[in-house]
């Protein structure tokens, strides 16, 4: 199920459906550690006197999902007619601290004063898994905290209209916050429910809640969760508000003292705070200018800069996407670093004026590059080995399990970011431990006949073989190396590096260009110096050898190729879009066709527009790439989230939402379109 909304600070990282339910929990990594597991939810239910309880996924209630401006703050409206009750929820993580918060808006739609009772459920499994947890109510910071090892996590609440207000009241041979810290009295939680979920067939403390009464029991370990009530009067001529507080640390003291601190700042003022934070971010990048592209194009830029943001975790791991429920396909996840994705991420990030978090990525890159000079397949977020599906052996030979463009496009991205921020000492201190490897390996990875890249995987990571794409990348890995040595004074180094790309390019052409269809070809399988196998395969990935820098865009061979991409990879159905290659059948609906030769994806679609870009003459050429941007608009969910494709009939999202990458390529092409726009205009005038 595509994710709703996202909020995190790149330390947490929160999603939620449809309904408004928490349906992953990441911390300390953004995208590793998921406290929730596949298939479950944190449930929020609300009793209204005299009307009756319901919980948010029972089909009553009418919900809105969306975002408060260009902020990762939420704004989201649900209305329950049957309980004559409107709500609008705020919810965010604080961006420089590690706490959730969920503001609740409660209005009646009739009637008299009513006491509403709020129930939130946590099914925490803490380590990703359900045993050796423990979960407590703690009577003098009125939260229930569950903890395992050196993860904590408390759970506090208030409203601003309290239903019998009892304030928290220390021991007094006891103080968690230490002596020095003032004590804020306030009125907490109403009452919890602390028990056994998912173990010998017992559902979890949110049943308690249906009958509006929970059970108090204070303490429970193994397979635990909980549930909080937060009550308050709601009057009918002005609304109440009700705040849900999640605190995240290592240790006890660590989650009291955020408490502390949040209700020192107060709940609106700390969403206050992060509401002007995220605006301050947003605004500090550059952006397409009102002329050259509508208001809808534009609150999608923004919005895909704090979606790329929250997926991005502050030790420099970019992770493709967030949404766990892909686990129902093979039983793994997106949430992973691929240096590939990382590396387009990092570009369009770059070309939007963001450079600390690309340096970050840039660093983590150099951290784990192995000893041989390659990076693998993909990362946790912390740093380690991934899991893979690329085998080492092949053929009964020993294989080299990666893809070569994963090593060759940070280089290029490390290149375009000097370019920007002419930040020597950051290109110096990454230059012996990242640059020089990586090209060295790039450089001992190729075939001697013909200087061509060996064999490796697809950036589909469904082949292996000599791709156009990979070894275009390759290509221009090795053509960063050398400018990026040259700036640093390491002459000799810049000329090996340059001659390898230079041979590259031009073993490209001669072995990858097919002359009959006028079109750069899919891959070679080459063995023994010869050529056995030309994969003529229409493939999206072939229309990046101008954006690479091989050709330039106006090449005949770049046009013809990217001719015949449109033609035979269009999808032929109301949805439009472009397929990734010909007879993709992952997450396919129907067996692909010459209409439908596999799913739109907002990628290999926007590359085609990015050419368009380039190549445009007039103003008057733009408008074609004008109506790609607003084809996406079209496409990305209400609160502006973008999958990684589409079914070609319904248009419904498919795979994940949302993907980084998705939103990167957006970024991207609207600040081409710009360019572009601004230098016709001037041409024009």
């Amino acid at each position: 199920m595509p994710r709703a909304l996202v909020i995190g600070n790149g330390s947490i990282l929160a999603t939620f459906d449809e309904h408004l339910l928490m349906r992953d929990f990441y911390y300390p990594f953004v995208g590793e550690e998921d406290h929730t597991t596949y298939g479950r939810v944190h449930r929020v239910g609300f009793l209204v006197e005299g009307k009756g309880f319901s919980w948010l996924d029972d089909g009553s209630w009418k919900i809105r999902p969306g975002y408060d401006g260009s902020s990762l703050v939420s704004s989201s409206s649900m209305e329950n007619r049957r309980l004559g009750i409107t709500i609008q929820s705020e919810d965010f993580v604080d961006p420089t601290r590690n706490i959730l918060l969920r503001s609740f808006r409660l209005s009646l739609n009739d009637g008299p004063e009513r006491r509403v009772q709020c129930f939130f459920h946590h099914d925490f499994y803490l380590y990703g898994d359900k045993q050796k947890d423990t979960a407590f109510y703690e009577p003098h910071t009125q939260s229930v905290i569950h903890y395992r090892e050196k993860r904590y996590f408390l759970i506090g609440g208030t409203s601003s209209d309290p239903v019998n207000c009892t304030l928290s009241e220390f021991p007094s041979d006891f103080h968690p916050l230490g002596r020095n810290e003032k004590h804020i009295d306030y009125c907490g939680i109403t009452s919890f429910s602390i028990g056994k979920a998912n173990y010998r067939g017992l559902e979890g403390t949110w049943r308690d809640a249906e009958d509006g009464v929970l059970t108090q029991n204070p303490i429970e370990q193994g397979s635990v969760d909980s549930t909080v009530e937060i009550d308050c009067n709601v009057r009918s001529d002005r609304p109440s508000w009700v705040y849900l507080w999640v605190c995240a640390g290592r240790k006890i003291r660590e989650v009291h003292a955020l408490q502390h601190q949040l209700l020192e700042e107060t709940p609106e003022q700390m969403k206050l705070s992060a509401r002007n934070y995220w605006l301050g971010w947003t605004r500090s990048h550059i952006h397409p200018s009102k002329e050259s592209l509508p208001e809808s194009v534009r609150i999608l830029f923004d919005r895909s800069l704090l979606i790329m943001r929250s997926q991005i975790d502050n030790h420099g791991g970019i992770l493709a996407a967030c949404d766990n429920d892909i686990m129902q396909f093979n039983r793994d996840t997106y949430t992973y670093v691929w240096p590939r994705d990382g590396a387009f991420v990092s570009l369009a990030l770059t070309r939007a004026g963001q450079s600390e978090v690309v340096a970050r990525f840039l660093s983590f890159c150099s951290k784990v590059l192995t000893d041989e000079g390659y990076l693998l397949h993909k990362y946790n977020p912390d740093g380690s080995a991934g899991s893979s599906w690329h085998p080492w052996q092949q053929d009964s030979s020993s294989v080299l399990p990666i893809q070569c463009d994963e090593t060759a496009l940070p280089l290029v991205t490390l290149w375009r970011h000097f370019q920007q921020t002419k930040d020597y000492e950051f290109l110096h201190t990454l230059y012996h431990s990242f640059v020089k490897p990586a090209a060295n390996f790039l450089m001992r990875f190729r075939e001697p006949e013909t200087g061509l890249p060996l064999a490796s995987y697809d950036p589909w990571e469904e082949q292996r073989g000599v791709f156009t794409y990979t070894a275009t990348a390759t290509f221009a890995g090795l053509r960063a190396a050398s400018e990026i040595s040259a700036a640093l004074g390491h002459h000799r180094h810049a000329e090996q590096f340059g001659d390898a790309a230079d041979s590259m390019a031009e073993a490209i052409i001669f072995h990858l260009y097919d002359d009959s269809t006028r079109a750069f070809c899919k891959k070679i399988i080459r063995k023994n110096g010869v050529t056995v196998e030309r994969d003529m395969t229409p493939d999206a990935s072939t229309s990046l050898v101008w954006s690479l820098g091989l050709l330039p865009p106006d090449d005949p061979r770049v046009r013809s190729t990217i001719e015949r991409i449109e033609r035979l990879l269009t999808v032929k159905t109301p949805i439009g879009g472009i397929a990734r290659y010909m007879h993709d059948r992952y997450q396919a609906t129907m067996e692909p066709s010459a209409d439908v030769p596999g799913n739109p994806w907002i990628i290999t679609t926007l590359w085609i527009t990015q050419w368009r870009i380039v190549t445009a003459m007039s103003l008057a050429d733009l408008e074609r790439a004008k109506r790609d941007l607003e084809w996406v608009v079209a496409r990305a969910s209400s609160a502006g989230l973008l999958p990684e494709q589409f079914n070609p009939f319904t248009g419904a999202p498919l795979a994940v939402a949302p993907l980084t990458w998705s939103h990167a390529v957006f970024v991207e092409t609207a600040l081409l379109f710009d360019e572009k726009f601004q230098e016709l205009s001037r041409s024009h005038a």
